[in-house]
Parts: C-alpha cells; sequence; structure tokens
C-alpha cells in the first residue's frame, strides 16, 4: 500500500472492513514504510549488485545495533503479559545472539573489516536514534509500543527478505546468507506472531494510545529508510523532525 492514509484505526475499518490493526500501521507510516521496504539497497542484496564497501558500512552500523536489539527484546521479555509470547521473544533473542552474530564476524572478515573498527565503531546519527526508539519505547513505553517498533524493524526485513529470496542467490555468501536469515519459516512465523500479538491488543487500545503506536510505526518506518540510504550512498539523509 502506497497511498498515505491519516485517519483512526476505526476510519481505516470502514474503508477496508476486514484490515488487521497491523495493516492500519503500515499505511499510516506511508511513504516511509515502502521506501523502506523497496530501498534499491535492498534490491541490490539479491541482484548481486551490492558494492563491498557500502555492504562493509552496513554491517558495521547494524553489528553497533544489534546489542540495543537485544535488549530491546529484554525488556519486552520482561513486559510480555504472559509465558507463551515471553517464550517467544525469548526465542529469538536466543537466535539473535548466537547464529546472527557469527554471521557478522565470518562477513567482517570477508569483507575485510579489521576486528578493531567493527568493535570500536560508534553508532551514528541515524542508527543512534532507531536504536534510542526502539529501546525507550520497550523500555519506558508500555508492551504495546515496544512491539510496534520491534515489528517495524522486522516486518520490514521479512518483506524485502522475501522478495530477494525469489532471486538466484547472490554468489556472496554473506548476501546469500542474509536473504535466508530473513526469509526462512521460522523467522516469517517470528513476524507473523508479532503482528498477531498487536492485532490481537491493537483494537482494544484508547483512540490516543492507537494513534501513539500509528505515531511510533511511522517514525521507525522513516529512519528504517534513512539507515539503508546512509549505507547506500555513505551520506545522512535529512530527516523531518515529525515524519
Amino acid at each position: 500500500m502506497s497511498d498515505t492514509f491519516n485517519g483512526s484505526f476505526q476510519d481505516f475499518l470502514a474503508t477496508a472492513p476486514e484490515a488487521r490493526f497491523t495493516d492500519w500501521l503500515a499505511a499510516r507510516a506511508e511513504p516511509y514504510w515502502t521506501s523502506a521496504c523497496t530501498h534499491p539497497f535492498t534490491a541490490a542484496i539479491g541482484d548481486d549488485t551490492m558494492p563491498e564497501a557500502a555492504y562493509a558500512r552496513y554491517l558495521i552500523e547494524d553489528y553497533t545495533f544489534v546489542t540495543d536489539l537485544a535488549s530491546t527484546l529484554g525488556y519486552l521479555v520482561a513486559k510480555a503479559p504472559g509465558m507463551r509470547s515471553k517464550s517467544r521473544l525469548a526465542g529469538f533473542l536466543a537466535l539473535l545472539t548466537s547464529e546472527e552474530n557469527d554471521y557478522f564476524l565470518r562477513s567482517f572478515k570477508a569483507l575485510g573489516v579489521r576486528t578493531e573498527t567493527y568493535e570500536t565503531a560508534a553508532q551514528g546519527p541515524v542508527t543512534r536514534a532507531f536504536s534510542d526508539l526502539l529501546l525507550t519505547s520497550a523500555g519506558k513505553g508500555s508492551y504495546e509500543d515496544g512491539l510496534t517498533c520491534l515489528l517495524c524493524a522486522e516486518w520490514c526485513y521479512l518483506t524485502w527478505g522475501l522478495r530477494e529470496a525469489q532471486k538466484p542467490r547472490p554468489a556472496a555468501f554473506y548476501l546469500a546468507e542474509w536473504i535466508d536469515l530473513h526469509a526462512v519459516a521460522g523467522f516469517q512465523a517470528f513476524v507473523g506472531w508479532i503482528r498477531s500479538e498487536l492485532d490481537r491488543l491493537g483494537p482494544g487500545l484508547s483512540a490516543e494510545h492507537q494513534q501513539h503506536l500509528a505515531d511510533l510505526f511511522r517514525r521507525m518506518s522513516a529512519l528504517e529508510a534513512a539507515f539503508f540510504e546512509t549505507a547506500w550512498t555513505g551520506q545522512v539523509p535529512d530527516l523531518p523532525d515529525n515524519p
């Protein structure tokens, strides 16, 4: 969906009675949501046209973000309302701190990134803003706040991952494996669970809280698009104050 929708969730249901709460979040985040999911950087991963310098920039920034993502998941595990939801989140946290960490280390070696470079790298301004929004929403906000920000990050990756998985795998293992990590059935199931959780909880929230979640998802979408743009061009794009 590429057309911007500015109305409430109830207004959205009036136009699309079968729509999910998370469909509304994505619609409210346009054009940033589509920009993030279709950014040329994501297409270059699957096309095998990714410049090594751009991917190295991307991985270094993403590596600085992993610890904050793990902390976000920790907050959500603590705030999750039941053991089933805690288990889902804890399982993804375990995956993040094992398989993905190994991927980063192997990829840095293949790209010639020195250990001291990625171990001492400071987050760039876009990554810092992205991490701050995730951590603040999950740590100081409600369970729904943190889950909304997490959904934006993971759903975006699932969207482009499934799209690029339809192409022949690129020759570089670090590109092929990154696609597979974000198109595998387990990741699809996890993102589907986050959507279902918000689809269950969102409609029962006040209109003000629903609006807050839409604002969070929109801001996250804008930052995700800017994250890809920074890696792709090496330049930090201007961000609107209140996208």
